[in-house]
């Protein structure tokens, strides 16, 4: 796990680390962390986030994504975007600013 703080914004730049396999099972997608073994499964949400990082992207355009699909405001998507986006690089599962880990 990453122990320094995760601060981003709309205008940081993330994708997914290098270092993972992942596949969508029905709605989910299930991601493994072939460093450290782990396997991290992802809800409808975190799946279609999952996709849209799938080669950098600001986060900004990742909530103006969902925003478009899905019913919800921008202030609560970034709030919730940015959660995710936490939750994936504590688990190693993310790399910011387009940088590999």
């Amino acid at each position: 796990m990453v122990a320094d703080s995760f601060s981003a914004g709309p205008d940081t730049l993330v994708a997914r680390a290098d270092n993972l396999v992942s596949s969508r099972v029905d709605d989910s997608i299930i991601a493994i962390n072939r460093d450290l073994g782990y396997c991290f499964a992802m809800n409808v949400t975190g799946a279609r986030v999952w996709e849209l990082i799938s080669s950098p992207i600001r986060v900004g355009s990742v909530r103006d994504a969902l925003c478009a699909e899905f019913l919800v405001d921008r202030d609560t998507c970034l709030r919730d975007v940015l959660a995710i986006l936490s939750q994936m690089r504590e688990n190693g599962l993310l790399r910011e600013n387009g940088l590999p880990r």
